[in-house]
């Protein structure tokens, strides 16, 4: 008596078909790599098809791992966020000079933007999937007789649903009459509440509050602060800070939780509005001496 085995055929026909079907189910989703486009510390790379981190998207696993490498001349960051919201504080590489690199492992599914705090325009995505449950193993299955008809039931299980982080941005209140408004700064782990030069101290001050360490990113403008030699000394909390990096005029500061002021020191500093000042001066010195005149002319007596 011949005898078949349905649910052989069945289970055989099944892997074909996904094997066909949807081939990236078996990819090794574990690492993946980006580089930077070279030239991308100019405009210009966020409107080519590549974009300015190469791939612009990326997905891996749960427990995966995306390295950075920066094959640019320029340095580089690579930060949860985005340029409109600010660091989210997934996770932040600081500066990434040429030709070094940056990894960063994802324990939780979801889809994570980043962008450069140096080089706002350079943007790209890492998209965290859960993984699909493992299969059972079938239990033997009883052989059959061609007379008999059995009913197997398939059963899927289905893949967890993807898990979204929350993200905490933290960006900057800018007080009245500062400077938050003239500088590009971005902050991680607390808030800035006002930045303001001290000409004779020839220094950026800012206020701030922090409930976390965290880290500062200013570019600073030589037409309010600048160093005669390209060096600044950095005072936080009120004692000389080395934990910083520089490029250029941007400057990366790391702060413990608690920080409520950072001080940049330079060779110069002009405050916000010293053109105006020194015309209100004049024009007061210039009523005063006018006045006086006027005032002296009056009491001389007419001959």
């Amino acid at each position: 008596m011949k005898v078949i085995t349905l649910s052989s055929l069945v289970v055989l026909f099944a892997i074909a078909s996904m094997v066909t079907i949807a081939p990236n189910a078996f990819a090794d989703h574990t690492t993946a790599t980006v580089s930077n486009a070279e030239g991308s510390s100019t405009p210009g790379c966020e409107e080519t098809a590549d974009g300015c981190f190469i791939p612009s998207t990326v997905t891996i696993d749960i427990g995966g791992t995306v390295t950075w490498e920066n094959n640019d001349t320029a340095a580089h960051t690579s930060t949860g966020g985005s340029a409109t919201d600010g660091p989210s504080g997934v996770f932040d590489s600081s500066l990434i000079m040429a030709g070094s690199s940056f990894s960063h492992t994802f324990d939780e599914a979801g889809t994570f933007d980043y962008f450069c705090m140096v080089h706002p325009w350079m943007s790209g995505t890492v998209i965290v999937e859960a993984e699909a449950a493992a299969e059972p193993e079938p239990e033997p299955m009883e052989e059959v007789h061609e007379e008999e008809h059995m009913e197997e039931e398939v059963h899927h299980e289905s893949i967890p649903p993807t898990m979204s982080v929350g993200s905490t941005t933290m960006t900057g209140n800018t007080g009245s009459g500062d400077m938050t408004d003239l500088l590009h700064w971005n902050i991680s782990g607390g808030d800035v509440l006002g930045m303001h030069v001290d000409e004779d101290a020839a220094s950026l001050v800012i206020e701030m509050t922090s409930t976390d360490d965290g880290e500062l990113f200013v570019a600073l403008d030589e037409t309010y602060i600048g160093s005669d030699d390209g060096t600044f000394f950095i005072i936080v909390g009120g004692e000389e800070w080395t934990d910083y990096e520089q490029a250029g005029n941007d400057l990366f500061i790391s702060f413990p939780a608690g920080t409520e002021s950072i001080e940049i020191v330079g060779s110069y500093a002009v405050p916000e509005f010293g053109t105006i000042a020194m015309i209100v001066l004049a024009v007061a010195i210039v009523s005063i001496i006018a006045i006086t005149a006027k005032t002296r002319t009056t009491l001389i007596p007419k001959l």
